[in-house]
C-alpha cells in the first residue's frame, strides 16, 4: 500500500531525520532466538523523586486497535492523561482534561456552567467514547456532550485520546477526529482513604472523598467509593452550579484467574441562570441589506435569563466478568445499563440576529427527555504461536442501544429593546407542553484484529469491524410519524510498525470512515447521507527509560464525502446543512511526554491540520490550524513542586457565515492568535498532606473560543486545594 505524498513532506522528513539522529545513541540489543516465557516477581521502584513518583505515561492501551500495545507499538497517534497529570494541573472535569490534551481544541458556545461544548481534533469532532474498554452510546455527539462539562475526573485513572479514525475500537462509527477512552479507578488490596477540599474564584467549592478498602482477610474482595460535590458560580453573572457524583465498585476474585466487578455511577447536575448558547459578536439586518457591524458588549455579560436552568440526573449499573485460561487467553464480558432524565429551560437574547439598533430577539424553550442506554461487549484475546514467534489476537462482539423519549414545548419569542442593557431580568413566558417524540438507536458489531510479528523488527496489524446500525426518530410520536435509517458497513484496519533500533519505531496505518448524520437535515428536510472516507497516517515513535518518556512525529491525511456543513437557518433559528464531497484533511503532529528525570515531568505537543473542499477552500475556519501545548512540573525540593502550562493557538474567523459585512464587522468575527499561561504550586506536609494553588489564565488574556459568539474564555482565576491521605 502506497501512502500519499503530503505537501509538507519535507518537514516530516526533516523531523524524522532529526529524531533518528537524536536517538542514534541507543545501544541495540537484539535476540533473534525464540525464548520461553518466564514470569518474574513484581519489583517496586522507589526513591525517584518525592512528588513525581507517578508517570505521565501508561504501560499499554487497547484504545486504538483492541490489542493492548505500548504507545510505541501502536501505529496511530494517541495521548495519555494520567491521574498524576490530572492532579498536578488541577483538572476537575473531563472537559478540563480534554482541553489540555495534545491536538484537541475546545469549541465553546456558552459559559462554563452549561455551555455547549464540542471538542475538535484534526479539524474534525471528537465524538466517540469508551469506558473500561467498552464502546458507549454514540449518536449526534451525545456520548461526548451529555454532561461533559460536569463529568468529574476524580473517577478516572487515565484518559486516553486516540487521534484520527478508530472504527476498529469505538463501535465502528464516529468522526475521524478521535476517540476518548476512559478507565475508571478500581479497588486495590491496599487500604487508603483520601479527602480533598478546594475553594476557588466565584465562590467555587469542591469536595472529594475516595475510600478504598479490602473487605476480607485474603483481599479477594475489595471495594472503592468516590464521592464528589462541586458547587459555585461562574465568571458570568447570575450563574451557579450544584453537581453531585457517587461512584462505587466491588471487585471479587472468584478464583485466581477469574475476576468479577460490579459498580454504579450516579450523577446529579444542576445549574441556574445559564443557557447553552450566547449572543453574536456582530449586529446587522442582512434581509434589509444592512451589513453586520461589531457589537460592543462586556466580555463578562450574560445574555441568559435569570430563571433559565438545566437539570440532569442519571444512574448507571455496570458489571464485568473476566477469566484467564491456562494457556494465557482471556475472555471478558461487560454490561452496563444507564437511565436518566434531563430538563432544560433556556432563555437567551440575541442568539440568532441582533439588529443595527441593538434590538434583539429573545427566545425561550424547554427540552425534557428520559433516556436509557444499554451497552454490552464480549472480548477474547490472547497470544498464539506461528513461524517461531508469538503473536496477539483480539476478537469480540459489541452492542450499544439507546432509547430516548422527548417532550416538546411551545417556544416563545419577544423583543429586547437594547440587548446591551439586558441583565437577565425578564418575565418567564408560558411554554406549554406540545407533543412527544422519540429516538431509538441500535448498533451491533463484530470485530477482530491480530498483531503478527513478521520479523523481530517488523510487525503487521490487521483487522476489521462489521457494523449493523439502525436508527429511528420521530418528533410526533402521537401520530406515529418517524424516519427510519439503517446501514451495514465493514471497516478495515491495517497497520505496520518497524523498529529502527531499541528506542525508535516507524509506523503507518490505514482505515475507513463511517459517520451517520441523519439529524443533519438539508433545506428540504432530507437527512444527509453518512460520511464516508479513508484516512492514512505515518510517522515515528520513540521511547526511553522503559516507556516512561515517549515522543512521536506524524503526518496524516483523510478524504471524505458527504461532510455536513452549515448552509443557513430556518425562520425558527434551526440550522440546515449541505453535503460537501471530496474534502481533504491534512496535517502533522509532534509530541513528547513523560519523565525527563526523577524530578522533571513534561508534556509538550504541536499540531497542524486543515480541511479543504475540492476547490481548495478551507472549511471550518473557526477551528484553529495550529495548536501548541506545554505543561511541565518540577520538584524544586522534596516537598515543593512547581508547574506551568502554556496553550497557544493560531487565529480563527467566522465571517464567511455572515454576509454582507463591513470591514469592521469582518474584524469583529476574527479571533487573532493568542496564548494563555497557567501556573501550579503544590507543597507536601509530611507524607500524607498536600496543599496546592492553581492559577488559570495568569495574564487575564481576553479571547473567544468561537469567533462569532460573544462568550469569552475563563479570565484570571485561582483555586486552593488541600488533600490528605490516611
Amino acid at each position: 500500500m502506497s501512502l500519499p505524498v503530503f505537501p509538507y513532506g519535507k518537514l516530516s522528513f526533516a523531523v524524522s531525520l532529526a529524531l533518528c539522529s537524536a536517538y542514534s545513541f541507543a545501544t541495540e540489543v537484539e535476540n533473534t532466538q525464540p525464548q520461553e516465557r518466564v514470569d518474574l516477581p513484581t519489583v517496586t521502584v522507589q526513591g525517584v523523586g518525592k512528588q513525581t513518583t507517578s508517570n505521565y505515561t501508561i504501560p499499554a492501551s487497547s484504545a486504538a486497535t483492541g490489542i493492548r500495545l505500548t504507545q510505541r507499538e501502536t501505529p496511530q497517534s494517541l495521548s495519555v492523561v494520567t491521574a498524576k497529570q490530572i492532579e498536578d494541573q488541577g483538572l476537575d472535569s473531563l472537559q478540563d482534561v480534554l482541553k489540555q490534551t495534545p491536538g484537541v481544541f475546545h469549541s465553546k458556545m456558552g459559559n462554563n456552567v452549561s455551555g455547549h461544548s464540542e471538542f475538535i481534533s484534526r479539524s474534525q469532532a471528537v465524538d466517540s467514547i469508551s469506558v473500561d474498554g467498552a464502546p458507549k452510546f454514540l449518536y449526534d455527539y451525545k456520548a461526548i456532550r451529555r454532561g461533559t462539562n460536569n463529568l468529574d475526573s476524580a473517577l478516572y485513572d487515565q484518559v486516553v485520546v486516540v487521534r484520527g479514525a478508530s472504527g476498529l475500537s469505538n463501535g465502528g462509527m464516529g468522526e475521524p477526529g478521535g476517540t476518548v477512552a476512559l478507565e475508571r479507578k478500581k479497588p486495590t488490596a491496599k487500604p487508603a482513604v483520601s479527602v480533598e477540599a478546594g475553594v476557588g474564584s466565584w465562590k467555587h467549592y469542591r469536595f472529594v472523598l475516595d475510600v478504598n478498602q479490602p473487605l476480607n482477610a485474603d483481599n479477594t474482595l475489595r471495594g472503592r467509593t468516590i464521592l464528589v460535590s462541586d458547587h459555585g458560580g461562574d465568571y458570568l453573572p447570575n450563574t451557579s452550579r450544584h453537581n453531585h457524583t457517587f461512584y462505587g465498585i466491588l471487585s471479587y476474585d472468584i478464583a485466581p484467574q477469574t475476576q468479577w466487578n460490579i459498580g454504579t455511577e450516579i450523577h446529579r447536575f444542576r445549574n441556574k441562570g445559564s443557557s447553552p448558547f450566547s449572543y453574536l459578536t456582530v449586529a446587522g439586518d442582512p434581509d434589509n441589506n444592512q451589513p453586520f457591524e461589531p457589537f460592543a458588549a462586556s466580555p463578562r455579560s450574560n445574555a441568559s435569563a435569570k430563571w433559565a436552568y438545566g437539570k440532569d440526573t442519571s444512574a448507571e449499573v455496570f458489571t464485568s466478568l473476566s477469566h484467564e485460561f491456562d494457556n494465557g487467553w482471556k475472555l471478558t464480558g461487560n454490561y452496563s445499563y444507564l437511565t436518566g432524565k434531563s430538563d432544560i429551560v433556556s432563555g437567551i437574547a440575541g442568539a440568532f440576529v441582533i439588529k443595527p439598533d441593538y434590538s434583539a430577539l429573545f427566545t425561550s424553550d424547554r427540552d425534557r427527555s428520559k433516556y436509557r442506554d444499554q451497552d454490552f461487549s464480549l472480548i477474547l484475546d490472547g497470544d498464539y504461536p506461528a513461524l517461531g514467534r508469538s503473536h496477539e489476537f483480539n476478537a469480540g462482539i459489541s452492542y450499544q442501544g439507546n432509547r430516548e423519549s422527548l417532550s416538546f414545548y411551545g417556544d416563545s419569542e419577544s423583543t429586547i429593546p437594547d440587548v446591551r442593557r439586558f441583565d437577565g431580568n425578564i418575565a418567564k413566558p408560558d411554554m406549554p407542553y406540545s407533543r412527544d417524540g422519540f429516538t431509538d438507536m441500535k448498533n451491533l458489531s463484530v470485530y477482530g484484529s491480530t498483531r503478527f510479528k513478521l520479523t523481530d523488527k517488523l510487525t503487521f496489524i490487521g483487522g476489521g469491524r462489521f457494523v449493523d446500525w439502525r436508527y429511528r426518530y420521530s418528533t410526533d410520536r402521537n401520530k406515529f410519524a418517524y424516519s427510519s435509517h439503517k446501514q451495514k458497513v465493514f471497516i478495515p484496519y491495517l497497520g505496520v510498525t518497524y523498529d529502527l533500533d531499541d528506542n525508535l519505531t516507524a509506523y503507518a496505518s490505514y482505515t475507513t470512515i463511517f459517520r451517520p448524520q441523519v439529524r443533519n437535515l438539508t433545506k428540504d428536510g432530507v437527512a444527509l447521507e453518512p460520511q464516508r472516507g479513508k484516512t492514512y497516517e505515518t510517522g515515528l515513535k520513540a521511547s526511553w527509560f522503559d516507556g516512561r518518556l515517549n515522543a512521536s512525529a506524524s503526518v496524516f491525511m483523510n478524504k471524505r464525502d458527504h461532510v455536513g456543513v452549515k448552509a443557513g437557518e430556518f425562520p425558527n433559528g434551526k440550522e440546515y446543512f449541505r453535503a460537501v464531497n471530496k474534502t481533504t484533511t491534512k496535517g502533522g503532529e509532534l509530541a513528547i511526554g513523560g519523565r525527563l528525570s526523577d524530578r522533571w515531568l513534561l508534556n509538550a505537543s504541536y499540531a497542524r491540520s486543515k480541511i479543504k473542499n475540492s476547490e481548495g477552500k478551507q472549511l471550518h475556519p473557526s477551528y484553529p490550524v495550529h495548536l501548541f501545548k506545554l505543561f511541565t512540573a518540577y520538584d524544586v525540593t522534596d516537598h515543593l513542586n512547581l508547574g506551568a502550562n502554556v496553550n497557544w493557538q493560531s487565529g480563527t474567523n467566522a465571517y464567511d457565515e455572515y454576509q454582507p459585512l463591513t470591514a469592521a464587522g469582518k474584524e469583529a468575527l476574527t479571533q487573532r492568535p493568542y496564548a494563555t499561561l497557567d501556573l501550579t504550586a503544590h507543597y507536601k506536609i509530611g507524607k500524607s498532606t498536600r496543599i496546592g494553588l492553581d492559577f488559570e489564565n495568569v495574564f487575564n488574556k481576553r479571547y473567544r473560543p468561537m469567533p462569532d459568539i460573544h462568550v469569552y474564555g475563563t479570565p484570571r482565576s485561582v483555586t486552593a486545594t488541600v488533600k490528605h491521605t490516611f
